[in-house]
């Protein structure tokens, strides 16, 4: 049983569908024609050649017009965008005209017609021996042109041809525009292009417009090709090929220039255009003049008998490349020399086509111009539910019963007059004159209209195809099982409803719980059929019809409409008329809109459309929720050192990368929001919601959405703990390689407690200051290998290292700055058996090259012991400590400075400051240092660095210096005591020094060592 009683839930055959609605007007008979057609409101231009203006018109006017068309002006054209119903209009004037026996009728149908079939047409009515020559011409001219291929190879070098020979001039043009045809028409332009080998495949292909005008002269316009005329756009040269670089220096120029100049490539299209009919004449050996003469023969062979030529065109521009012959002929006026038959045409053509193409001759012919428009006012509104009722109807009584009617002259059959459930069915889907709407109501017919149009207004020809045909044919079956309306009806009208129920949580309302199909059916019903108020129950048929039950939540259905019969609007009062008085109707107070997050979800979620800065702020309140559930304080660090998005930082949790709102990157998302999801969209709403209100008690439903957001932030941030790894860790092998990395480090800046066993010295080694550098010049090597380890732009270093640290390894509140360090972690990491842990598969790579890069430095200590052996000076000569040593120098220079004697270069007071500068562990510790470097390559790693970042510097620099001066000192007084006479006092003092001197001779020449010869103090 279906709501039909045992009659199947579709009152219509699918079969049918295909039968009633084709594509094109002419594939149906007659009766079905009648049967289906709907009166289509036109305007009558005011002016021929405008676009704009005009009053309202019938169809009845029109064929008002075809009677009453008088002999000098036998042209009207009727115009419209492609699919308005042109075509149709025409097949409806052929049956409609009552033609006398006096009058022969050529309709040139729009497709399936070659170029011989409409030259066969006109040659149908022509009589006597020059119609048989031109018989003959067309059948040998097209004949040799028959093969696809050749026709094609050969227009593209007849336009090759014509464009350089002809293509250079034209009339009223431009300066610039005449030096752009010259270079376009020269050998190097568009002929280069043309004739090239590389582009040939491109120009030749199925889709472009040569291959479009072969075929359409060969075969006809098929059901698939376009209305305007074929020829060259613009589009059409924007050329680009995979291998520009073998086409030829001329082709290769001019394909660049087109590529990159929109208004040369339009002039080009221009030119071409220009020379098609010649082109085509050349190579179908028929042409426009061929054309004119076959119709100017026609005219004057009827004239001879008495009689007159109608002729139908339902697209102007299956003529292209002969519409010249074709307009010339049309537009000549029978005179006394010239005797032709009179002549009307009334010819279908697209508005853009005849304002801009149309020569200005076939204007001063034209009687009047109609054109398919539906008008917003007056008599003849347009009522699109009228138009699919017919089609509606006739579906349900099928293409053999109609024919039936038509030829015994009957009326079209009404197949609802006889339905057991007329009565209610109309009631709740709506009808017009008697003519059922299942299983469309107004409201679902309107909203997958506006679906369809895309914004160009209606379109007969997408209402059948895009609306009526899918749903009578593709989901026949599901109405009959009772899973109507599917998917496939949700993805082809969805767009002209994208504001209708988009609120998730109106949605998740409707849903049946545990059975999800019957829950998308239901929103889908109450989205199209609907009033568009929200979730409710519609009319019982309704729920009935489709198979949905009501829902108990929403009561009995709003009290139904009466029901609607089509009426035709009234004219408006004309000027003169009086209109009733009218109060004023305050308009009703807008609802408070909802925030703009909140719109946006909606807004993704019906079209998946989101704008970059509504993403952002969405994955940025996400992300809040859920690190709210991460618990980093647990010894792991700052929020920041986790959610940071640094590469360095990786695995990191960011917004920006680990949440995913797009449709094709869920798959690889850490955190993917899906927006077919109900539950991911309600938990972004509401989160946007308490988002903007700041409070979840302001949230519509705001208790419930908090839990369900709260069960989801929790979810969510289980995924994120488990991908960071921030579970409770004994062994952390990132951390131990980290600690000893720093260890490293530590040691090289010389850092004491770097080299100490015990677990404490070495964690306060970690963060322990660099000292700073006593002697930044004596070691510049030294200083700079150290500055090396704290990193660079390319190269994380110390610091780096230690927020990462600080980030397995401290407690924290909230995204503030650690306030402790977990000790016991960190004393597990720094022992000696963790320094060569396995690295976890999670460390980035920018860790472990920074970690390698760090021990690979510090093993490069060789390249600083000849810098470190030269500021060494050897003591172990002196026999005694520097302090012994200096005490009977200084001696010995006081005495001479007592004589008068002392050499002026010696310094007194200076050599005995730095004896004292010395201070009594420098000797002892520069010569342990230079007996440890003596045996370097045999020393530990360890030892090395300590001993080459150890703070002997200073003392080896006070002994050097007090060396210098020391040996300066001697060297001056040994001068001094040789030169001159020398008395016996003097003698014997000198005897004194000598001695004394004695004792030096040793320094001396360990000094002369150290300084080098020619040194100063």
């Amino acid at each position: 049983m279906t709501w039909r009683g045992d009659l199947p839930a579709a009152c219509w055959k699918a079969s049918e569908a295909l039968r009633i609605i084709p594509v094109e007007a002419e594939s149906t008979s007659n009766g079905v024609f009648l049967a289906t057609h709907t009166s289509i409101p036109l305007i009558q231009r005011d002016h021929v050649a405008s676009a704009t203006g005009g009053s309202p018109s019938t169809e009845h006017d029109l064929l008002r017009a075809v009677r009453e068309q008088p002999a000098d002006q036998p042209i009207i054209p009727i115009l419209g965008k492609p699919g308005t119903g042109k075509s149709h209009l025409v097949r409806w004037l052929r049956i409609n005209l009552e033609t006398t026996d006096a009058t022969r009728l050529i309709f040139v149908p729009k497709h399936r017609m070659s170029l011989r079939g409409i030259l066969d047409l006109i040659l149908e009515l022509a009589t006597g021996e020059r119609a048989d020559e031109l018989r003959a011409k067309v059948a040998t001219a097209v004949d040799a042109a028959s093969d696809e291929r050749e026709a094609r190879l050969r227009l593209r070098a007849a336009l090759a041809v014509l464009v350089e020979t002809r293509g250079a001039h034209q009339d009223g043009g431009t300066t610039e525009d005449d030096e752009l045809r010259a270079y376009l028409a020269s050998p190097e332009g568009l002929p280069a292009l043309l004739l090239d080998p590389v582009f040939r495949d491109r120009l030749l292909s199925d889709d472009g417009p040569i291959g479009r005008l072969v075929r359409e002269k060969l075969s006809g316009k098929g059901t698939e090709d376009k209305e305007e005329a074929f020829g060259f756009s613009p589009q059409d040269l924007n050329l680009s090929v995979d291998d520009i670089n073998h086409a030829g220096a001329d082709a290769q120029t001019v394909a660049g220039a087109l590529t990159s100049e929109a208004d040369l490539r339009d002039l080009a299209a221009k030119m071409l255009n220009e020379q098609l009919g010649p082109a085509v004449s050349e190579v179908f050996g028929i042409g426009g003049d061929d054309l004119k003469q076959l119709l100017v023969e026609l005219r004057l062979d009827l004239h001879r008998q008495g009689l007159e030529l109608l002729l139908l065109i339902e697209d102007f521009s299956i003529f292209q490349g002969i519409q010249g012959g074709l307009i010339d002929a049309i537009t000549l006026i029978p005179t006394e020399n010239l005797e032709l038959c009179p002549m009307r045409v009334v010819m279908a053509v697209t508005t853009g086509y005849f304002i801009n193409h149309i020569p200005e001759t076939v204007y001063s012919r034209t009687y009047k111009v109609y054109e398919l428009e539906t008008p917003q006012t007056g008599a003849a509104a347009f009522e699109p539910a009228e138009f699919a009722a017919h089609y509606l109807n006739a579906v349900r009584a099928g293409s053999a019963l109609i024919d039936q009617h038509h030829n015994e002259r009957a009326p079209a059959p009404k197949p609802c007059l006889q339905c057991p459930v007329r009565e209610k069915c109309h009631q709740a889907f709506g009808h017009v004159d008697d003519m059922g709407l299942f299983p469309f109501n107004r409201r679902a017919l309107d909203l997958a209209i506006r679906s369809s149009s895309q914004d160009k207004g209606f379109i007969a020809r997408d209402v059948l195809t895009r609306v009526l045909r899918p749903v009578l044919q593709r989901d026949h079956s599901e109405i009959d099982e009772g899973r109507f309306p599917g998917a496939g009806f949700e993805n082809d009208f969805r767009s002209g409803a994208l504001h209708i129920l988009d609120n998730i949580e109106d949605q998740v309302r409707l849903h049946t719980p545990g059975d999800p199909d019957m829950s998308e059916r239901r929103i889908r019903m109450v989205r199209f059929w609907g009033a568009g108020n929200g979730p409710q129950n519609l009319d019982p048929t309704i729920h009935d019809a489709f198979g949905i039950p009501p829902l108990e939540a929403f009561g009995n259905a709003p009290e139904p409409a009466p029901p609607t019969t089509h009426q035709r609007k009234k004219h408006p009062p004309r000027n003169n008329e009086e209109q009733p008085p009218q109060s004023p109707t305050p308009p009703p107070a807008a609802p408070e809109a909802n925030p703009r997050l909140v719109q946006a979800v909606d807004r993704w979620r019906a079209s998946g459309d989101l704008t970059q800065g509504d993403h952002n702020d969405l994955r940025n309140i996400v992300h809040a929720a859920i690190t709210g559930y991460l618990e980093f304080e647990n010894g792991f660090g700052t929020e920041s050192g986790w959610t940071g998005g640094r590469k360095e930082h990786a695995p990191s949790f960011n917004a920006s990368s680990s949440i995913v709102l797009d449709d094709n990157k869920l798959d690889k998302a850490l955190i993917p929001v899906d927006r077919t999801d109900d539950e991911d969209v309600r938990v972004l709403r509401a989160l946007a919601w308490a988002s903007a209100k700041g409070a979840w008690d302001a949230v519509p439903n705001g208790e419930v959405l908090q839990r369900l957001c709260m069960t989801k932030a929790q979810t969510w941030a289980a995924r994120v703990t488990a991908y960071l790894d921030l579970q409770d860790r004994n062994d952390d092998p990132e951390l131990a390689r980290i600690a000893h990395a720093l260890l490293t480090v530590s040691k090289a800046f010389g850092i004491a407690d770097a080299f100490k066993p015990d677990g404490h010295s070495r964690v306060r080694a970690l963060f322990a200051p660099r000292p700073e550098a006593a002697g930044v010049q004596l070691r510049p090597r030294l200083r700079k290998w150290q500055d090396a380890f704290n990193g660079s732009s390319q190269q994380p270093g110390r610091e780096w290292l230690q927020d990462r640290l600080l980030r397995l390894a401290s407690y924290s509140q909230g995204s503030g700055k650690p306030l402790a360090v977990d000790l016991p972690r960190l004393l597990h990491a720094v022992r000696d058996d963790a320094a060569d842990a396995a690295w976890p598969a999670q460390a980035p790579d920018v860790l472990i090259q920074a970690v390698h890069g760090i021990a690979t430095r510090a093993a490069e200590l060789d390249q600083l012991l000849e810098e470190a052996s030269s500021l060494l000076p050897d003591t172990g000569e002196l026999g005694s400590s520097i302090a012994e040593v200096a005490k009977p120098l200084n001696s010995l220079i006081a005495h001479r400075a007592a004589l008068g004697q002392l050499p002026p270069s010696i310094n007194a007071d200076g050599l005995a400051t730095t004896a004292r500068a010395v201070k009594s562990g420098d000797q002892k510790r520069v010569e342990a240092i230079r007996e440890a470097l003596q045996s370097w390559h045999t020393l530990p790693a360890d030892e090395r660095l300590r001993l080459m970042t150890s703070d002997w510097d200073s003392s080896a620099k006070r002994i050097e210096t007090w060396l210098c001066m020391a040996g300066n000192a001697v060297e001056a007084l040994e001068k001094k005591l040789t030169a001159g006479p020398v008395s016996e006092v003097q003698r014997e003092h000198d005897d004194a020094l000598w001695r004394l001197s004695a004792g030096l001779n040793a320094l001396s020449d360990e000094i002369t060592h150290v300084t080098g010869p020619g040194d100063n103090a």
